[in-house]
């Protein structure tokens, strides 16, 4: 099996999610980190790549594929076998993937960045309506697993990967987060998959790396 050759930036959550994806299928990545503070994203040679300047992107032989839920897919249909869970066959099974696929990137993750992450970076206290529409998106997590195991049923899939990727950015949230006990208990269970922590810690380190300059430029 030829390595597919992924471009990212570390800690991204897109990129963290097609690295899961990879994980569970066992399809090994040749990865090509980007640098975001060095704009490497606008530097010629990767705009030729994907002229979007977005990351990840996949190369596999001759073909370039941008968009991670993208990416996704097709590493599912390319290496995961004629009925595999992750993105099943079944049209409706199929639908309710797309569907938090779609979620993900039109709702979730964009609160996630805008509302969450960035007034975190930044040390820009959030307003009202920012602090509303990230408990509206948890409140969601919550109730789609109010009687399920993951987020379409008892079996993971793709959306699962993708979203808890979005949803590590938790871990700047001020709010209270026992408020959302069912989202709280997939992400643990989703904590426990065995490529889980080494896909995910260094984004949690370079976290936990700016809250400790943060408090030492309020000290």
């Amino acid at each position: 099996m030829a390595n597919i050759q992924v471009y990212y930036f570390m800690g991204s959550p897109p990129c963290r999610a097609v690295f899961m994806t990879a994980k569970a299928l066992g399809v090994p990545l040749e990865l090509k980190e980007l640098k975001y503070v060095n704009s490497d994203h606008h530097k010629p040679e990767y705009t030729k790549i994907n002229p979007d300047q977005i990351v990840p992107t996949m190369i596999d032989g001759d073909f370039i594929l941008g968009e991670s839920r993208a990416i996704m897919r097709y590493l599912v249909g390319k290496y995961g076998g004629e009925d595999n869970n992750l993105y099943p066959r079944d049209l409706k099974k199929r639908a309710e993937v797309d569907r938090l696929l779609d979620y993900d990137l039109g709702i979730f993750f964009k609160v996630i960045v805008e509302d969450l992450w960035l007034p975190f970076r930044d040390r820009i206290p959030k307003t009202k309506q920012q602090e509303e529409k990230i408990v509206k998106i948890f409140t969601r997590i919550d109730t789609l697993l109010r009687d399920k195991n993951f987020l379409t049923g008892d079996t993971m899939t793709i959306a699962d990967l993708s979203i808890v990727a979005s949803f590590t950015v938790e871990l700047v949230y001020e709010g209270d987060m026992s408020k959302f006990p069912n989202a709280m208990a997939w992400y643990k269970r989703m904590q426990e998959l065995p490529y889980f922590k080494e896909v995910n810690e260094n984004f949690y380190e370079w976290v936990n790396k700016v809250k400790k300059l943060h408090a030492e430029m309020s000290a």
